[in-house]
């Protein structure tokens, strides 16, 4: 039992090696305060160009930070967008060290 809680805390923190950029961090605070998002969503609150923030979700998402799941169609035509969402287990390290605060 004494080895769970530093592998815990290292899971926990591993998060923050990912963080080493702006739009990362970026992405990190907007999904700390929503259940998931669209990258249109997340490109609403950034100056990142499409393909900056595609770069870098996908960097999250390797790392096991974010999650992205299908879009659920809505009956129109054309593929529905992938949603991200931050780990729940990383919410709260997330928001507890770098806030929920509007970027």
């Amino acid at each position: 039992m004494a080895t769970a809680a530093p592998a815990q805390s290292r899971r926990h923190s591993h998060w923050l090696e990912v963080v080493a950029d702006p739009v990362r961090l970026q992405i990190l605070r907007k999904l700390s305060r929503v259940n998931d998002a669209t990258i249109s969503e997340l490109a609403s609150d950034s100056p990142a160009s499409y393909q900056t923030l595609r770069r870098h979700l996908d960097a999250l998402e390797a790392s096991g930070v974010i999650r992205a799941r299908p879009g659920v169609s809505d009956g129109e035509s054309g593929r529905p967008p992938a949603r991200f969402s931050l780990d729940p287990d990383l919410r709260e390290s997330v928001r507890s060290t770098i806030g929920a605060r509007a970027s």
